[in-house]
């Protein structure tokens, strides 16, 4: 078990990726605990993970808001000891599809503050109980939003880059705390939409204006890489499980490709 005994929390933790990285970080022999604001979710993603052998516990929290974020993470370390990984999956709704012309500050500026918001403040929240005992590891989610050029993305593209600037900045940072970044980039996740994902939701408007299915373009979508597929969420979970292993504990400021081709690096 490549986890054994690793305390890692999952803020969005009730999310298609959240669940998916929970029950594959269990099933490696972590201890997992889900952060969420919706308690129901949390609720039914624990019991999954506890119904395959594993361990999970939840708690509470709004990454948008700074002071109660850092209040959520003081009460379960009190609890828990040290956080040796950490990972941000919440999500948030925005405008994928509107050009500049038709775009507003508002709806341009809202992916970034949110996505970006939330990810500064559940990092600056764990960062103090991370890397001392053991290497710590906070892994960051990105798109391939932030290294292409997908028009009707604006806000989300940059949303992206700055997700990819922070954590290599953060790495930088960190390193000599002891505490590896690493962001992890998968392009469309082909099941997600199934698993309950807001992506449904999201691309349902970019489908429907080619007459396709949710699923229809996704499969377009597939034949845009080199391998013909997409990224399932067991690839995007058993992908970030080797990354906050002892096994890539020289990987830092590192952006890991799961695209399937659709970028070649």
């Amino acid at each position: 078990m490549i986890l054994n005994g690793k305390r890692i929390v999952i803020m969005g933790g009730s999310g298609a990726i959240g669940t998916a990285m929970a029950k594959a970080f269990a099933a490696e022999g972590a201890k997992v605990y889900l952060g969420a604001r919706g308690a129901h979710r949390l609720a039914v993603t624990a019991e999954a993970v506890r119904s395959a052998g594993g361990t999970a516990e939840v708690f509470s929290v709004d990454c948008l808001d700074e002071g109660a974020t850092r209040r959520a993470v003081e009460a379960l370390v009190e609890r828990i000891g040290e956080i040796d990984v950490a990972i941000n999956a919440t999500s948030f709704m925005h405008d994928q599809g509107s050009f500049i012309d038709d775009l507003d500050l508002d709806t341009f500026m809202s992916p970034v503050d949110n996505f970006l918001r939330s990810l500064f403040n559940s990092t600056k929240a764990v960062v103090p109980h991370m890397g001392k005992s053991r290497q710590g590891v906070i892994l960051t989610l990105s798109t391939p939003a932030g290294r292409s050029a997908p028009p009707g993305h604006l806000g989300y593209s940059v949303t992206c880059a700055g997700v990819e600037a922070f954590s290599r900045v953060l790495a930088a940072e960190l390193g000599p705390r002891n505490i590896r970044v690493v962001c992890l980039g998968p392009h469309a996740i082909s099941d997600a939409p199934a698993a309950g994902s807001y992506t449904r939701e999201l691309f349902q408007p970019k489908a429907a204006a080619m007459g396709l299915s949710v699923d229809q373009w996704l499969a377009g979508g597939a034949q845009t890489t080199f391998l013909g597929r997409l990224p399932t969420l067991d690839d995007v979970a058993e992908t970030a499980a080797f990354l906050v292993s002892d096994k890539a504990r020289s990987m830092t400021a590192a952006y890991v490709n799961l695209t399937a081709g659709m970028i070649p690096e």
